[in-house]
């Protein structure tokens, strides 16, 4: 992958040829045909996706669903990625589970970071990895206000009607 892609991704802003040279040596190109799930809600895995084209969808399962199998009804659609964003970041950076599903839409190529792969990545150039976990921390920051202000508009109703101000 050539350093002028990888350079319009946001995880990859800011750095170096050279870096973005050593972060394409270890990234795994991956085809995943269309409507298969890249990570499924509640699995573990330990690997970052980078969507090189198109969008994916994310769901989560809802109410007591969270608990049982899959079923595209008693899933509620989050937010759609599109290229140039990456999904999998929990897995990259901790072992908890995965908090939603990533689907396709159809047919894509991603670029896989695994874990094992960074963690040997991250102590030969220092600048690099505060580089890659700033840039998703600051991804993860704005997901969280769009968030905190879905949270604020679902609960501003219930509490007025209730007649909290």
């Amino acid at each position: 992958m050539t350093p002028d892609v990888l350079r319009r991704l946001p995880i990859l802003q800011g750095r170096s040829d050279a870096q973005l040279d050593a972060v394409s040596a270890v990234l795994v190109r991956r085809r995943v045909s269309g409507g298969v799930a890249i990570v499924g809600e509640g699995e573990r895995s330990s690997s970052l996706y980078v969507l090189t084209a198109g969008s994916v969808g994310t769901t989560k399962r809802l109410g007591l669903a969270a608990q049982a199998p899959a079923d595209a009804a008693r899933q509620k659609v989050l937010v759609p990625l599109a290229v140039p964003q990456f999904s999998g970041e929990t897995g990259l950076l901790s072992d908890l589970e995965r908090s939603a599903t990533i689907t396709t839409g159809g047919d894509r190529e991603l670029l896989e970071l695994r874990r094992q792969d960074f963690d040997r990545l991250v102590p030969r150039d220092a600048a690099l990895g505060y580089r890659l976990v700033r840039n998703i921390a600051v991804v993860l920051a704005e997901r969280l206000r769009r968030t905190d202000l879905d949270v604020l508009k679902l609960t501003t109703a219930p509490s007025l009607a209730l007649g909290n101000r």
